[in-house]
């Protein structure tokens, strides 16, 4: 199976070890964004994957577009219009102190002001089987929202599969009345889509779908209205002071819910793409949807022991874990 991401190519500038930006003079920079991150680690696992998107026409936009090949993705579908590439500063967490984000300049980033018109859909969809699109491209601007319609409608005609994650960002919403302005937004999109990522708050909260006692229920009844073939996320629990991550993943069938997995943080940006790429990754190899969740939710315990938002893990590191629990050395 061959996958391709319709979404933002940004800018990471992190500060070195766990400083703040008041402690440093000295930021690292990546080249990130869902659709980065779940195609460098589906690469890594030995797919094709390519990347749909609009980087800045100058020497930014010729950087990234290395970044991204150097992380096994196709590149022949990147466009290059503009002068500006969507950025954030990531202070990472310690302890009781959270990972701090500061988006910037997303709106007029050369992907932000780039609408259907600017891609060439018609060869995305020849070359690929599956193609995953950021939700955060309904939150952005009129010109992203229209691309991201466009390409799930012209995708599930042509009977490729849709991948959506839901990915509200409420902070990056600036339509008046954003909350019924966005639910309007996702049910235009939903019924293009086969595979969802996402969680109960956002069927209740972003969808106003009304709250039931079973979650389960609640799952069926999201995946029978939209036709989803696949739902999965992931939960965050925790016992005593040690935090730990439990994957889910429903089909029209049956329901698999992962061990849950202690988690030890080193960044902790990226795990939810290493989680999809997991579940992506068995729904192209046609495992069982326990086996799936439980190896999407040991990726996304791994990539939260990776600096860095780009999940670089492979199959068989990731399966070594998972049969040799405790493993600290691989030779």
């Amino acid at each position: 199976m061959r996958f391709a991401a319709f979404g933002e190519v940004m800018l990471r500038l992190s500060p070195p070890e766990y400083l703040l930006l008041d402690q440093t003079n000295e930021l690292r920079m990546d080249y990130t964004g869902t659709g980065v991150n779940i195609m460098a680690n589906l690469a890594q696992f030995g797919y094709r994957t390519f990347l749909v998107t609009v980087l800045p026409d100058n020497r930014l936009g010729q950087v990234a577009k290395s970044a991204i090949a150097k992380y096994g993705i196709n590149t022949e579908l990147l466009q290059f219009a503009h002068h500006h590439i969507g950025s954030y500063f990531a202070e990472n967490g310690y302890g009781q102190r959270p990972t701090q984000v500061t988006y910037q300049n997303r709106h007029h980033s050369s992907f932000g002001v780039s609408s259907h018109e600017a891609y060439d859909f018609d060869a995305a969809l020849a070359v690929n089987d599956l193609i995953h699109i950021c939700g955060i491209s309904l939150s952005l601007t009129d010109e992203t929202r229209s691309a991201a319609h466009d390409l799930a409608k012209r995708a599930a005609e042509a009977g490729k599969k849709v991948c959506f994650d839901f990915n509200f960002r409420p902070s990056l919403n600036t339509e008046p009345n954003k909350l019924a302005f966005m639910k309007e937004q996702y049910e235009m999109i939903l019924p293009y889509c086969d595979i969802v990522f996402g969680s109960t708050r956002d069927l209740t909260d972003l969808l106003q779908m009304q709250r039931t006692e079973n979650e389960d229920d609640l799952i069926r009844s999201f995946m029978e209205t939209y036709q989803i073939e696949w739902f999965a996320g992931t939960k965050r629990v925790s016992a005593g002071t040690q935090k730990q991550l439990q994957g889910f993943l429903y089909n029209r069938k049956e329901q698999a819910v992962s061990t849950s997995r202690e988690l030890t943080i080193l960044d902790r940006i990226g795990a939810g793409d290493a989680y999809a790429a997991g579940v992506l990754a068995g729904y192209a190899d046609n495992w069982s949807l326990a086996d799936t969740v439980e190896f999407a939710t040991m990726n996304a315990v791994l990539a939260h022991t990776i600096h860095g938002d780009v999940p670089l893990t492979t199959k068989e590191q990731v399966l070594t874990v998972l049969e040799n629990p405790g493993i600290d050395l691989i030779r």
